[in-house]
């Protein structure tokens, strides 16, 4: 599961099970007390639609968890990221768009630099899978690389030490 990606809270499954679910029980709750003692299919019938709203509402517990965590891990890294970009000397911002080979010593990615809606293809050397697509690196340029008035290198070589922070792209203004 991609780290930057932020999580669905919402799932066509979940909320279908619900909407039937939920109903039912609170349908068949009152009418199997109502009708005390009740026949077996009623019993039956209002247990087996207890437990699936049960594990619906444990289902939709977990994923408002995963949620909040995500976004609070998220603010926490863009927090980083403003407070590196605050104290650092030059720096820009680049998306992983995609990741196309990870290697040992790094990966093969395109990146679009934000700043210059700039697509390319990049390597990021080290640390090998640790960027995933939708991740938001704040880097120092390579001045060997990049020349005022100059064209873009075909390729551009993103070093392990000019990695300053990073933060997932879905949680850039989530508060």
């Amino acid at each position: 599961m991609n780290p930057m990606i932020k999580p669905d809270v919402v799932s066509p499954v979940v909320l279908g099970g619900s909407i039937v679910a939920f109903p039912c029980t609170l349908y068949l709750v009152p009418a199997t007390v109502a009708n005390w003692p009740a026949p077996g299919w009623l019993i039956a019938t209002t247990v087996i639609f207890l437990v699936i709203s049960a594990l619906l509402v444990l289902r939709w517990v977990f994923k408002v968890r995963r949620a909040r965590r995500w976004k609070d891990n998220a603010k926490r890294l863009w927090q980083e990221l403003a407070d590196v970009k605050r104290t650092s000397a030059t720096t820009t911002e680049v998306t992983v768009l995609s990741v196309e080979e990870v290697q040992p010593t790094g990966a093969w990615v395109t990146i679009t630099w934000n700043q210059f809606g700039y697509r390319q293809p990049a390597w990021i050397e080290g640390a090998g899978g640790t960027y995933w697509p939708g991740s938001v690196l704040l880097i120092t340029p390579d001045p060997n690389q990049v020349h005022i008035g100059q064209p873009w290198p075909p390729t551009y070589r993103i070093a392990e030490s000019d990695c300053r922070a990073v933060a997932p792209a879905g949680g850039y203004g989530d508060g």
